[in-house]
């Protein structure tokens, strides 16, 4: 018996307008075909629209998706985010599968504003971009342990105090 299953998940970040980021997430599998639009205001990261498309699903639950997105319309991407989405969407009578979606939403978000720094650092000699990135990991210490390159045995942390 040959089993066979496929998932393809992407989520894109863009402008929307001046102050406007529109973040599309999409999954399909052999199961779930559903997409999430959300727009983020700048600067302050609130998300201002956001609206759900289920074309099909195993989970009865997230029938109600549509509406429950709409509880994160008003709620900031920043601290707190992952109980504020989980209390609102989530939990038995939630829909956990669009939760996680959301939150895949803002990660982008971050990401969107991370990206373009880290490939700043990328540039220069080896000790300019070892500088570079301590000087990232110390404004920023949530970044530690984040990733495999922030790692507490990488390279990029050693002689940094991160306590």
């Amino acid at each position: 018996m040959t089993l066979s299953f496929m998932r393809n998940k992407v989520v894109q970040v863009e402008p929307y307008s001046e102050n406007t980021l529109a973040v599309s997430w999409r999954l399909v599998d052999n199961l779930t075909e559903a997409e999430i639009q959300i727009k983020v205001r700048l600067p302050d990261l609130e998300i201002i629209a956001a609206q759900t498309r289920t074309v099909r699903s195993p989970h009865p639950e997230c029938s109600s998706a549509p509406e429950l997105i709409q509880k994160v319309v008003g709620v900031r991407v920043g601290p707190g985010l992952r109980k504020i989405v989980q209390d609102l969407m989530g939990g038995i009578s939630g829909c956990p599968e669009f939760a996680e979606g959301v939150l895949e939403c803002c990660n982008a978000v971050i990401l969107h504003f991370t990206v373009p720094q880290i490939q700043e650092n990328a540039k220069g000699t080896e000790e300019e971009r070892l500088k570079k990135y301590q000087a990232m990991l110390k404004f920023n210490p949530r970044l530690v342990r984040s990733c495999v390159a922030f790692a507490d045995d990488s390279p990029l942390l050693q002689g940094l105090n991160t306590q």
